[in-house]
C-alpha cells in the first residue's frame, strides 16, 4: 500500500515545501537542497553544538536544548506541530550547511521559527552566505501557503515570529534584511503574511539575491 496514505496533514504540508522550495533552489540555480530533517544530521548538529558552547563570545544557540525539546515534543499533547530541516549542499552530495527548526502553534495562529542558525563561513561564495535568513522566511512562507491549503491555519492571519535571537546585533540584521519588527520586551520578532510574501516575491522576481 502506498505510504502516501499514512501520512498525516501535517506531514502533507512538510513534503509540499520541502518540494516547493527545491523548486525555488533550482530556479535560482543555487547548489542547495533541504530535506526533513533524520536522526543522524540531529546527532551531528549536537555534537557541533557542544563543541560551540565551549565558544561563549559566538552566542550560539543550544542545539542540543532546542533538539531535546523537539523530539519530546508530541502535537497530539501540546497543539504543537515542529518540523526541522537541513540545507545542504547538493556537491558534495547531501552535505550540511545550515538547519532550521520550526513550529506551527494552530490555536495561537502563530508560525515561529525556533531555531535559525547564524550561517558564517570564510568562504565567500558559499550559497549560503549572507542568505540564510532570506531562505528560512522563505520556507516560512512556502509553509504558510501549504498549511493554508491543507486548512490547517489561515495564512493571512498568522503571525510569523523568530524566537530567541541570540544578540541585538543579529536583531538589527535581521530588521535591516527583512519586513521584521522587534517584540517588546522580547529577543524576539514579528511579521504577518503579507509583508513577507511580498519580500520574498521581490526578490526573486529580481533576482537580488
Amino acid at each position: 500500500m502506498h505510504r502516501m496514505e499514512y501520512l498525516t496533514l501535517h506531514e502533507v504540508v512538510i513534503n509540499e515545501t520541502v518540494l516547493i522550495m527545491n523548486a525555488v533552489f533550482d530556479k535560482l540555480k543555487t547548489p542547495l537542497i533541504i530535506r526533513r530533517i533524520r536522526r543522524s544530521d540531529i546527532i551531528w548538529q549536537q555534537r557541533k553544538a557542544r563543541r560551540n558552547l565551549l565558544q561563549p563570545e559566538k552566542h550560539q544557540l543550544n542545539w542540543k536544548w532546542l533538539f531535546n525539546q523537539y523530539r519530546k515534543n508530541k502535537p497530539t499533547e501540546s497543539g504543537v506541530e515542529q518540523t526541522a530541516y537541513v540545507f545542504c549542499l547538493k556537491n558534495p552530495p547531501q552535505e550540511r550547511a545550515a538547519f532550521l527548526l520550526k513550529s506551527c502553534r494552530v490555536d495561537e495562529n502563530n508560525l515561529e521559527i525556533n531555531a535559525l542558525e547564524n550561517f558564517f563561513r570564510k568562504t565567500p561564495e558559499h550559497p549560503l552566505k549572507r542568505k540564510m535568513l532570506f531562505f528560512s522566511l522563505c520556507i516560512m512562507v512556502t509553509y504558510a501557503n501549504a498549511l493554508d491549503e491543507n486548512k490547517l491555519l489561515v495564512k493571512e492571519k498568522t503571525r510569523f515570529i523568530i524566537k530567541d535571537v541570540v544578540n541585538e546585533v543579529v536583531m538589527r540584521f535581521y530588521m535591516s534584511e527583512a519586513p521584521l519588527r522587534k517584540v517588546a520586551g522580547k529577543m524576539e520578532c514579528q511579521s504577518n503574511y503579507f509583508l513577507l510574501n511580498a519580500y520574498m516575491n521581490s526578490k526573486l522576481n529580481n533576482r537580488t539575491l
